[in-house]
């Protein structure tokens, strides 16, 4: 078992030091530090302002934990290109294998692949839907933002702005993804019986594409008088708002938007949006510690929350003038 490789492995790593502090050798062997723990990273890649800042900061706070971290992102969503890395991460006996998947099905095989051989998994930002007890072992902590306070969220702000029910639209992440069952988990928990939403559909994310699909939705909808649309990111958002603006209801349509990226506090400071909820992505060094806290033998939470705020106008100017936001 790997347990018993690495036992090994730290034997000939203690004989070969002895070795070489006898023949006055005081560098490290060919190839490298062998000391720093090596981290597998399954990442999403490019996805927007969110998923850039996260990632980044992910790799910066690994980097100054000592670890040696490999960065493999897809791209499109790929998620057999995830699979394929996380395997090949199983395979390189990496000491760790922190996971920010695609779709939240689909990873029991390769999750007990990493039981088997003994590799901590981490999953970060989205979770994972797991069927299998064993796959589901090699679990050690999920480590993000609640998706479902950030739907309630969303909901507490259109029922405070409309106590006596309203209209309005829902813009989704691409189906399947845990982040857009657990928002609309959040926001079906809390919102009020006499908020009705007219209708949900997928933007994916998009700018271009929430602009054209709200458009539409504005057009079909426009005798019913909407009031108000949740968008599960910012750049849903802002595409919402474009679609808004261009059909003269700028003002009289409430932009709900998740994230909290620069663009969106700008927006809100413009009037372009009117609340924004922060899922913040500044969570590397909790992970890098879990992870380290893991391997050292230490007990770690197997759900770790990353706090996160909302914003209005007022508070997003702040933000802005402050200067010290990440993203």
């Amino acid at each position: 078992m790997k347990n018993w490789k690495r036992a090994i492995a730290l034997v000939a790593s203690g004989a070969a030091l002895l070795s070489f502090a006898a023949c006055g050798n005081g560098g490290n062997a060919e190839g490298g530090d062998d000391s720093k723990p090596t981290i597998g990273f399954v990442a999403v890649g490019p996805e927007g302002g969110f998923r850039t800042a996260n990632e980044n900061d992910l790799q910066d706070a690994f980097k100054k934990a000592g670890f040696d971290l490999i960065y493999s992102p897809t791209q499109n969503n790929d998620q057999q290109k995830q699979i394929q890395a996380f395997n090949k991460f199983v395979n390189d006996e990496v000491d760790a294998i922190v996971l920010s998947s695609t779709e939240d099905s689909g990873w029991d095989e390769s999750l007990k692949k990493a039981k088997e051989a003994e590799i901590p998994v981490f999953t970060v930002d989205r979770d994972v839907d797991v069927t299998d007890p064993e796959a589901a072992s090699a679990i050690v902590s999920h480590i993000g933002p609640s998706n479902e306070w950030a739907g309630e969220q969303a909901a507490d702000f259109v029922n405070e702005n409309f106590p006596d029910g309203a209209n309005g639209f829902i813009l989704e992440g691409p189906a399947g993804l845990s982040v857009v069952k657990d928002r609309q988990t959040g926001w079906d928990n809390a919102i009020n019986d006499n908020v009705t939403v007219l209708e949900s559909q997928s933007a994916n994310w998009s700018t271009d594409e929430a602009k054209t699909v709200t458009a539409g939705l504005l057009d079909k909808h426009k005798s019913e008088n909407p009031q108000f649309i949740f968008a599960q990111n910012d750049e849903m958002g802002l595409g919402a708002a474009q679609a808004v603006e261009e059909a003269g209801l700028k003002g009289q349509v409430k932009i709900i938007t998740i994230d909290g990226t620069e663009a969106a506090l700008q927006a809100l400071v413009d009037g372009d949006l009117s609340f924004v909820i922060e899922y913040n992505p500044i969570f590397g060094e909790q992970t890098a510690t879990a992870v380290k806290d893991y391997l050292d033998g230490k007990t770690v939470e197997s759900d770790i929350v990353i706090d996160s705020q909302t914003f209005d106008a007022a508070s997003a100017k702040e933000a802005l003038d402050a200067g010290t936001r990440a993203y």
